[in-house]
């Protein structure tokens, strides 16, 4: 009881100093953007009129575990956690026949926001799936409507998960592989045609329910 004690105590340093962090880093932005106004920045495949929220995780470090709740994309999630368990990696798992079982036919749009925004290069997007494609426990967002986390982020390529509900929306994290696999297929662009092309991008929007969407696209990590 008492080492529960104490890694509920480290829990709630940890996700107050990420949250400092985190707004400390939008305040920097913040601060850049007022400071270098006349240098165009490449804007995130984001719908107009939604907010960004922290992601909430919630899930177990290991088998018989307290559930524990923390926030921040899936990458923030692993650090918060090697902190206190530098050991740590997520359970390696065979997702392809949870995948492949999938009855929903993801309704997927592509280029979506026009040209004013940019797309996510290929290979970054590619370790945002296998980074989810591990990652145990569930991945919700606040309710909304017109509300999106950042669930996964890796160099200039970010997936959100985005409600129109007004209550909360709660995935598993590895489900969103099969979006992800989805939006590639249908949205990749590449100049030489294929997706070996270093130069590839993704960009687009897949759903299979009205109340939530996934979003790739461009965004600083």
């Amino acid at each position: 009881m008492k080492r529960l004690l104490v890694f509920a105590a480290w829990i709630a340093a940890v996700t107050a100093a990420h949250t400092w962090k985190h707004q400390h880093r939008q305040h920097q932005r913040h601060y850049r953007h007022h400071q270098h106004h006349h240098t165009p920045r490449a804007r995130t495949a984001l719908p107009e009129g939604y907010y960004v929220k922290p992601m909430i995780w919630r899930g177990t470090l290991k088998e018989g575990d307290p559930e524990i709740t923390l926030h921040g994309t899936i990458e923030d999630v692993a650090a918060q956690i090697r902190a206190v368990e530098p050991q740590f990696i997520w359970p390696s798992q065979d997702q392809h026949a949870t995948i492949s079982e999938r009855a929903e036919i993801t309704k997927v749009t592509c280029d979506i926001d026009g040209a004013n925004a940019h797309g996510a290069p290929l290979l970054q997007v590619w370790q945002i799936r296998n980074n989810l494609a591990h990652a145990t426990g569930t991945c919700s967002v606040e309710g909304g409507p017109g509300v999106c986390s950042r669930i996964s982020c890796s160099g200039h390529a970010a997936l959100w998960l985005c409600s129109d509900s007004p209550s909360y929306i709660y995935t598993k994290c590895n489900d969103l592989v099969a979006y992800t696999n989805d939006i590639v297929n249908e949205c990749q662009g590449s100049s030489k045609g294929h997706m070996h092309d270093q130069h590839a991008t993704v960009r687009g929007r897949g759903s299979d329910t009205g109340d939530y969407h996934v979003i790739i696209g461009y965004d600083d990590c």
